[in-house]
């Protein structure tokens, strides 16, 4: 079991990835970045597996990196047009506001997301059909309030849990430790699996 972390001012991201069987990589890719002013983490699910899929999930990170200041619908076209003759993504975008204490979630396909409060709740948002590939797409894009000690979940469709597997994240102290649990208990389909956690600070971690 591989699981990595890292650790930014107001952020701690866990991840873990798992190959399709067969394939020499993983066709998924995230990144988690954070300024001053905001917090992005973002999971792409190429289509397919392997080297191509990989690529077109590269591609859709590089987008965000270099426009990440965007909206979030509007890097959601970037990728999209970025995204023409390449295999293409689902994908979810996680853009934290410091300034304005808001969360915006972006999604085309099906990224499973869970967001998790200190108080236990568990808000699960919901996919919606399609893909980016440089097609007319459909896409969800909500903003909610941000609660600083928020943990979020999101993963590929190459795993999946139930629903009472997300309340480990707030039971465990350790993220680490959480992911260790869902990983165990994950049900893994012949497919790229990637899971990424992630819990946010008032202040910058020490």
């Amino acid at each position: 079991m591989t699981i990595e972390s890292t650790t930014h001012a107001k952020a701690q991201i866990v991840t873990y990835q798992q190959n399709k069987q067969g394939k020499d990589c993983c066709g998924d890719s995230y990144l988690s970045i954070e300024t001053d002013t905001h917090f992005i983490c973002a999971l792409a699910d190429g289509l397919g597996s392997g080297r191509l899929a990989k690529r077109s999930a590269n591609i859709a990170m590089e987008v965000i990196r270099k426009s990440q200041h965007e909206e979030v619908s509007t890097l959601l076209k970037k990728i999209n047009h970025a995204l023409v003759k390449e295999r293409g993504v689902v994908i979810t975008i996680l853009k934290i506001n410091f300034l304005t204490n808001t969360l915006t979630y972006g999604n085309v396909g099906n990224i499973s997301t869970y967001l998790l409060t200190e108080q236990g709740e568990v808000n699960r948002l919901l996919p919606v059909l399609g893909y980016l590939s440089g097609r007319p797409y459909q896409e969800n894009v909500l903003k909610l309030p941000f609660y600083s000690g928020s943990t979020f979940l999101l993963h590929s469709d190459g795993a999946s849990f139930s629903w009472v597997d997300s309340h480990w994240l707030q039971q465990s102290l350790s993220l680490n430790e959480a992911m260790e649990k869902l990983v165990s208990k994950m049900k893994y389909k012949d497919d790229d699996a990637t899971i990424i956690i992630g819990r946010m600070y008032d202040e910058p971690k020490k």
